[in-house]
């Protein structure tokens, strides 16, 4: 059976050419970068080639790029650190979160740190003035991702950064964002976001796992410590191959974005085109219309209201077809928390599931999709 892969969001496929290189780098490279000697020289030069090429792609400084072993990772330094100040503050978190960073936030909750869950609009975004609502004089925090990675939904990241500083807060807390749906997809440098900390990573990029970055406007320390590599910030030995890998992948992926999102676009309208012909299914946020500049036109939650989402990814998955409830992260647990945070009604917030593409989706793979799914709503809905 030919499958049909309808899930980039949880993982890209990687390309076999970079992989390829990626391998031949961890023949060459494979001495530890942080030794003396000729060989960990020539691995450190490498690992500070890939280095440079996010400095330049992100539009920063080389110092201000840290690799770590992917996003979640990335996203936990940030509020972690946080564990090392000498009291408790509050943070503020949206409450469409990705786990990696609304887990870690609920963990700082059993260290005495006061949080502060912000919901998102009726169309699934961030609201600026939401966020600055939520700001106290001990907010240490802000987390706001650039996408959401199951609605799409693109947050208003620059704009919420305004919001804080014309606040009345006398400290401007540091603002993490989560761009790891959005890096290589939709234009993004560190002053466009201009976030203070940003988590990326490579498998969404047609890159390997295990491999993430992390750029920081100004050192942090970490509640990990170690060997002092990555600027005292990630300890551990680097993975060189990995960021060779990340690098060239994160470059084709920039070079080719406007041609990429191009062909995103054309698929996402034939996609909610196509949702809009199924009787009773619904986009997710129910105000999504085929090229809305509000969202990402790489990921798109549905609702099938009277079929479960999980009903229904089980039934495409036995006809080739592969898509998700969402992330593949929080994939074991029953709640739809970023729909909820929608305030949709249950029945359709437990009827999503989320269809997303890549370079390599075509549009026959969205019509395959909507054929299936239009005949195991008919045949299975209650």
């Amino acid at each position: 059976m030919v499958r049909t892969y309808l899930d980039w969001a949880a993982s890209s496929p990687p390309s076999k050419t970079i992989l390829a290189a990626a391998a031949e780098c961890a023949a060459s490279s494979f001495a530890n970068p942080s030794s003396h000697h000729a060989d960990g020289k020539t691995a450190a030069a490498s690992l500070e080639t890939s280095r440079g090429v996010f400095a330049r792609l992100l539009s920063c400084d080389a110092k201000q790029v840290v690799f770590t072993s992917g996003g979640s990772e990335s996203d936990s330094i940030p509020l972690l650190s946080l564990l090392l100040y000498p009291h408790p503050g509050s943070l503020v978190i949206s409450a469409t979160e990705h786990d990696a960073v609304y887990e870690q936030a609920q963990l700082l909750r059993n260290f005495g740190w006061t949080l502060r869950f912000v919901k998102p609009d009726t169309n699934g975004i961030i609201e600026p003035q939401a966020i600055a609502g939520a700001l106290s004089q001990d907010t240490a925090l802000v987390a706001v991702m650039a996408v959401n990675n199951e609605t799409g939904a693109i947050n208003p990241v620059k704009e919420i950064l305004d919001a804080i500083k014309r606040s009345d807060i006398k400290k401007i807390p540091s603002l993490h964002c989560d761009a790891v749906q959005a890096f290589g997809k939709i234009p993004l440098t560190a002053t466009i976001l201009g976030a203070n900390t940003i988590a990326l990573t490579a498998h969404k990029l047609g890159g390997p796992r295990g491999i993430g970055a992390l750029f920081l406007q100004r050192p942090i320390k970490n509640i990990m410590v170690g060997g002092g590599q990555e600027f005292d910030v990630r300890a551990g030995t680097q993975n060189v191959a990995g960021a060779f890998a990340f690098a060239q992948a994160a470059s084709v992926a920039v070079a080719s974005l406007e041609e990429r999102r191009l062909h995103a676009q054309n698929l996402m309208a034939r996609l909610l085109e196509g949702i809009a012909l199924i009787p009773g299914a619904l986009p997710v946020p129910l105000c999504r219309t085929p090229r809305d500049g509000r969202y990402s036109p790489y990921i798109a939650s549905m609702s099938f209201p009277g079929l479960a989402g999980e009903t229904m990814v089980r039934i495409l998955d036995d006809e080739g077809i592969s898509i998700s409830t969402g992330s593949a992260c929080a994939s074991a647990k029953k709640e739809r928390r970023v729909m909820d945070a929608m305030d949709l009604d249950r029945d359709i917030s437990l009827a999503a599931v989320r269809v997303s593409t890549g370079n390599a989706t075509t549009p026959g793979d969205i019509d395959s999709f909507l054929e299936h799914a239009q005949a195991a709503y008919k045949r299975y809905k209650t």
